[in-house]
């Protein structure tokens, strides 16, 4: 009897581009009759950090202030924001939650940091486009002020 084998995406690929070789691997050990799975550790990885979880614990390292910039700090005042919609705006993302579109577009959900200083034509790119797309394009800049404050 042949073993299993498991076919893993390394952690920190692009995730909006996923790499095709496992799946393509995983696929072609199906039409030989071997038993095969994959993970995704970008993912995974990605999932525990950007979660009410994770964000609780980057958070509880209180910040001294003198030492970051007015955006770092505007973050960290606003942790509680970020740890009480990460959950949702994740669900959001992975198409499980549509309907938080519309909270999202109105620009009162989110907590906003200097991502969202860049917005002057948002009204104008998104217009036509729909709630939708607006919704993910301020999510995608939710997380994007996240990330600025892990990196910080």
């Amino acid at each position: 009897m042949l073993a299993s084998i498991l076919l893993i995406t390394p952690p920190f690929t692009q995730l909006n581009t996923p790499y095709p070789a496992t799946a393509y691997l995983k696929g072609f050990l199906n039409t030989k009759g071997i038993t095969s799975f994959q993970a995704d550790l970008g993912i995974e990885v990605t999932l525990q950090l950007f979660s009410k979880h994770g964000l609780t614990q980057i958070f509880s390292k209180p910040l001294r202030v003198n030492e970051y910039d007015e955006n770092i700090q505007r973050i960290y005042t606003l942790r509680n924001a970020y740890i009480q919609t990460i959950d949702d705006v994740i669900l959001f993302l992975q198409g499980k939650n549509p309907t938080l579109a519309h909270f999202i577009a109105r620009r009162n959900f989110l907590p906003e940091a200097s991502r969202f200083a860049q917005l002057d034509d948002l009204e104008w790119a998104f217009g036509t486009m729909g709630v939708e797309d607006k919704a993910k394009h301020l999510a995608t800049m939710y997380l994007e002020d996240i990330s600025d404050y892990i990196k910080a």
